[in-house]
């Protein structure tokens, strides 16, 4: 008998202030990128006005040193500045709730969402087939009712049919090996974007990355679609990947991986944190 199928609902029922079972959506795994997953059919019509909510740091889920996460913050105004002169969508206001109410995705390893639950103080329930821990997985959890009530006034304001909720942090994904025959391995960041790492690098092992996340909600506050897209990813050391142990981001990292990681891929070299934006709302749209 699986135990944790049965213990962590019952904790979660017990647990005061924490969402109901019914406030997850169901989780799902992934073989490979781009992380995206639609629980609520729809479609995003040309003519729909679509507004977004200030970007934040997900500050949880960042699994990384404070210093690091205060080495985000100017990105993250960078990143609302390019946002909000964009025009795929208009800017509201912050909704006032508490931010345990406001919905929430995570796209990352089985292992670490356990670890980010904890962390939250909430479980939600497993989902049929997703038992291996070697597995990416996608998870989303619904607003409440007072912070659904408290979006649809702030959009009704702008006329808004969509809502954009998007956060900066971090998580672990797993390596997969490349084909033919080489040693190198390839980490699936998101959309058209597979950066090869280390043949250090074990497919059983994650990497930490930086990315971002976002859902797509009905103006009512339903959770429509979510998922992630990749910006950076730390390769593992020849010590930590010999131990087969943890390779946590530090201070240092983040400022140098963010510095100037560019898309040399792309024409023009674009800033990869601009592609990752983009392409995230795009997918979250549904729009090529």
């Amino acid at each position: 008998m699986n135990f944790r199928r049965i213990l962590l609902p019952l904790s979660a029922l017990l647990l005061s202030g924490c969402a109901s079972l019914t406030g997850y959506l169901g989780r799902r795994p992934f073989a490979h990128g781009p992380y995206y997953h639609t629980w609520t059919r729809h479609s995003v019509p040309d003519s729909a006005v679509v507004a977004h909510l200030p970007i934040e740091l997900d500050v949880i889920a960042a699994e990384m040193p404070p210093g690091g996460i205060r080495m985000l913050e100017p990105l993250l105004s960078a990143m609302n500045g390019y946002l909000d002169g964009a025009g795929w969508s208009t800017r509201l206001d912050s909704v006032p709730s508490p931010p345990k109410e406001a919905p929430w995705a995570y796209v990352g390893t089985q292992s670490s969402l356990a670890r980010v639950e904890s962390a939250r103080h909430f479980f939600a329930p497993d989902s049929p087939g997703d038992d291996s821990d070697e597995n990416m997985v996608i998870q989303a959890k619904r607003p409440s009712k007072r912070w659904s009530a408290q979006l649809a006034a702030i959009a009704a304001v702008q006329h808004a049919d969509f809502v954009l909720v998007i956060s900066l942090g971090a998580a672990e994904y797993y390596p997969r090996s490349r084909s033919g025959l080489t040693l190198r391995k390839a980490v699936d960041l998101g959309t058209d974007n597979t950066i090869p790492v280390s043949w250090l690098s074990s497919s059983d092992q994650p990497v930490p990355v930086i990315h971002l996340m976002g859902l797509l909600l009905s103006r009512d506050g339903r959770v429509l679609r979510a998922g992630a897209e990749g910006i950076v990813v730390k390769e593992p050391n020849l010590l930590s990947a010999f131990l087969h142990a943890q390779n946590p981001l530090t201070e240092g990292d983040v400022a140098s991986l963010l510095a100037s990681r560019h898309r040399e891929d792309l024409e023009d070299q674009p800033l990869a944190w601009e592609v990752a934006l983009r392409n995230l709302v795009r997918q979250l749209l549904g729009r090529p």
